[in-house]
């Protein structure tokens, strides 16, 4: 198993945790919002569908993008492609988190 393949394997599992509690967050967020047409969401009001599922969406699209560049990538670059996977996923999650907060309040 070669350095590149670690680092692609390492990059999917932090991909999918970071989804994962992305995608449970709009979950339930949907789930409290029920009733509302419109929620906060980057300092106006937007529907509530696409408030909440934006990002998550939006997140799994440059995550696929992103896991088909760590297979394709020299083992030179393994490591760069590894360290922009590591940090943009919890990253996005936290900003996704962050609007979450601000959508749910009255």
């Amino acid at each position: 198993m070669t350095w590149t393949t670690i680092f692609a394997f390492a990059g999917d599992a932090m991909w999918v945790i970071a989804l994962a509690i992305m995608f449970g967050a709009s979950r339930q967020a949907w789930g409290q919002t029920q009733g509302r047409q419109k929620v906060r969401f980057l300092g106006g009001q937007m529907p509530r569908g696409i408030a909440l599922w934006f990002l998550p969406t939006a997140a799994f699209v440059a995550s696929l993008w992103l896991a088909l560049q760590a297979r394709e990538t020299a083992e030179e670059t393994a490591m760069v492609v590894f360290g922009v996977r590591a940090v943009s996923a919890p990253l996005l999650a936290l900003l996704h988190l962050r609007w979450l907060k601000d959508a749910l309040k009255p």
